[in-house]
């Protein structure tokens, strides 16, 4: 490959492309294209970028390696696909201005290198939010990188996801205009936009968690990326967002056993509690999500086994129906099982374990806002349906059965996820695991 370009028939415009920052070789930089007109050099930004060690200062293109990985041999190609569109807009502006015996000027350059940041942003439907928006909105019907579905039910957290992003958009007075703007600059305001947004009123005014703040990352992440694979952008400065959360901001509660068997004979008032405490028990016993409790009416049973496919990873489950669960499982098989709405289920739930005085007053971190508080709650206060799921991984390992049995049970496909359910605290553990030594004869 040449490296330059001249131009127009007297040969008055050379064109080639180079690098903002060289010395900088794991960061992404623009690229430039540099055009000498009639003597004059001009500079105008591509918005395309590329971290310095892929580029080829003698071709003016990047630099593609056997040894690079196929996504990177992809955003590469397409940079430099770009560059070559690019170059041939200039040199189709140059030929009709030649036909009329004019010559190139440098905002005929300057105009044909915005002509072509248009067409890469119509690739991503103009506007990088409202492409965004149309993902989330064929969320559930589409195919992911892993070829997996979207589940219906997460769509509005991804819409939640992007108010969030829109919001900040408006308060700082300027929304991403493409996706070159999801840079390292927008995701550090952005960040900071969230840990310092409060919502509520007076006495409720709260900050977000961190939870919240990490998810609404993620998602945003997520969703670039499915942008990235549909060659919308070739942006992928989302890659090096962390979005992992410490292992201690997550604490949940559990109940064991015998507050489990409490829940399910605490006093209810009418059939709705008592539904909701029923499927609160099933639940219990075989850590099903919510979302699957709603679906049991349409899992195979039979054989002491409940098999369904989860709604949330799409695989089948089979799933033992223990004693403690049996008749219940029995009775809504032959009534038909009730279909539970998530935020009055957990409304009720936590009303029957105060009712059943799981009073316990239990001490957790709360990260919100980037500030880490100690708050005592009722353990009533924080019980929900996946404290259900929660309490039934927990008690069965508590059991002594092995994990990787308990992970066939529950869905889990990772070992670090199945960690984040297990609440059984290190005293209980080691107390277990003496009594399966001395049963063994081992000490």
């Amino acid at each position: 490959m040449e490296t330059t370009r001249s131009l127009n028939r007297n040969g008055n415009v050379v064109l080639r492309f180079n690098l903002k920052q060289t010395h900088e070789r794991g960061r992404l930089t623009q690229i430039m294209l540099v055009a000498t007109v009639e003597g004059k050099r001009l500079r105008a930004y591509t918005r395309l970028r590329v971290e310095p060690q892929y580029w080829d200062t003698r071709a003016y293109r990047c630099r593609i390696e056997a040894c690079t990985n196929r996504r990177e041999q992809l955003r590469l190609r397409q940079i430099n696909d770009c560059l070559n569109r690019m170059e041939a807009l200039v040199g189709e502006a140059d030929g009709q201005l030649a036909e009329r015996g004019e010559r190139l000027t440098a905002e005929v350059v300057r105009r044909a290198v915005r002509r072509h940041q248009k067409k890469v942003e119509c690739l991503g439907g103009g506007n990088p939010l409202e492409y965004l928006q149309q993902l989330v909105e064929q969320y559930a019907t589409g195919v992911n990188r892993k070829g997996k579905r979207g589940v219906e039910s997460t769509r509005d957290t991804y819409r939640r996801a992007l108010d969030r992003l829109e919001r900040y958009g408006q308060a700082c007075g300027r929304l991403p205009e493409s996706f070159e703007d999801f840079d390292k600059h927008f995701f550090a305001g952005f960040t900071e936009y969230l840990y310092n947004y409060t919502y509520g009123r007076g006495a409720r005014q709260k900050k977000y968690t961190q939870n919240t703040i990490m998810n609404t990352l993620k998602v945003i992440k997520n969703l670039l990326h499915r942008a990235y694979d549909l060659e919308a952008t070739t942006n992928n400065y989302f890659l090096k967002v962390q979005t992992a959360l410490p292992s201690d901001v997550s604490q949940q509660v559990y109940l064991d056993e015998r507050e489990v068997r409490r829940l399910g004979e605490v006093r209810v008032d009418s059939d709705e509690e008592r539904e909701v405490r029923d499927m609160f028990v099933i639940a219990s016993y075989t850590a099903l999500r919510i979302s699957d409790l709603q679906r049991l009416g349409q899992a195979v049973i039979g054989h002491g086994v409940i098999a369904l496919y989860q709604s949330k990873t799409k695989d089948l489950v089979e799933i033992p129906i223990l004693k403690e669960i049996a008749p219940l499982v029995e009775h809504y098989r032959q009534t038909g099982f009730p279909v539970l709405k998530k935020t009055r289920a957990n409304h009720i739930i936590k009303r029957l374990a105060a009712r059943c005085h799981l009073d316990e007053p239990v001490s957790r971190k709360e990260h919100r806002g980037g500030v880490v508080q100690v708050r005592t709650w009722r353990k009533c206060e924080l019980v929900s349906f996946h404290t259900a799921r929660r309490s039934c991984i927990t008690n069965l390992y508590k059991r002594g059965y092995p994990v990787n049995y308990i992970m066939l049970l529950s869905g889990h496909r990772s070992m670090q996820a199945f960690q984040r359910y297990m609440r059984a605290s290190s005293q209980e553990l080691m107390g277990n695991f003496f009594r399966l030594l001395k049963k063994d004869k081992a000490i």
